[in-house]
């Protein structure tokens, strides 16, 4: 059976042009903030742009301040911090770009999810010729660099049995180490290689678009905390009912297409 994937492609210029309002909002005597726990280097879903949080997540957390009557509290913390931070009540969700797993599952209770991603690989131009599917990144023996702790670590410590590979702390240094030569691809979800590979400036990497996983994304909050996930969880309704999840992500996504 053939399936048909409709995959979003950032054209550069746009993150320039979409600015976002940090939703750090001011406290409100009585009121419990929302803390939300963020890692601000996933563009376009949750980073930093002239200091200012900025990205998907940054305009959901604003939207769901604002529906919870809670004033909004970001929180910066690595990575691997998220998901301890939040089981110890120093945040109360995680809006970061976070993939639902069974091994998160565990540890935390998803809201519904907002938006379906998955991993794909970016390479350097030089090396389509030889590396110019999924299927040749199964049957490489090179370094394929992944991101420490994510799914993409998953994937390729798991899926690309024959292939050696290599970590790194952040996508941006992944990225660098592929430009530099050190590695020949670098596997994260889908909306970096989109960023990377969809700059009309870009001549070094390509992506390869081709889903290699299936994956969504959904906040995560604890698993004694019902209440907020289920408030959550009506407000993801509301939004998508009105068009306004939808309309969120293609501020951030503006170009899609269509791969077979």
């Amino acid at each position: 059976m053939r399936r048909r994937f409709l995959l979003p492609l950032l054209i550069a210029g746009i993150l320039a042009g979409c600015a976002s309002t940090a939703p750090t909002t001011s406290p409100v005597a009585g009121v419990e903030p929302l803390r939300v726990g963020i890692v601000p280097n996933y563009v376009p879903v949750i980073f930093k742009q002239g200091g200012v949080v900025s990205g998907i997540e940054a305009d959901f957390a604003l939207l769901m301040g604002e529906a919870l009557g809670r004033p909004v509290e970001l929180v910066e913390l690595s990575w691997f911090e998220l998901i301890p931070a939040l089981n110890e009540s120093r945040i109360d969700i995680i809006m970061s770009g976070m993939s639902v797993t069974p091994a998160r599952r565990e540890q935390v209770f998803f809201t519904d999810p907002y938006m379906q991603v998955g991993q794909m690989a970016l390479i350097r131009t030089v090396d389509l010729g030889r590396i110019s599917d999924s299927l040749s990144l199964y049957r490489t023996r090179e370094k394929i660099g992944f991101e420490h702790g994510t799914t993409g670590e998953d994937f390729v410590r798991t899926r690309l049995e024959r292939a050696q590979p290599v970590g790194f702390n952040s996508p941006d240094t992944g990225i660098a180490a592929l430009r530099a030569g050190l590695i020949t691809a670098f596997v994260h979800d889908a909306p970096t290689v989109w960023r990377i590979a969809g700059s009309p400036t870009e001549r070094e990497l390509v992506g390869l678009y081709q889903p290699l996983t299936e994956e969504y994304l959904a906040w995560a909050v604890r698993k004694n905390d019902v209440q907020l996930r289920d408030a959550l969880n009506a407000q993801l309704s509301i939004l998508r009912a009105k068009g306004e999840l939808q309309r969120i992500i293609d501020r951030w996504i503006t170009v899609r297409i269509e791969v077979r």
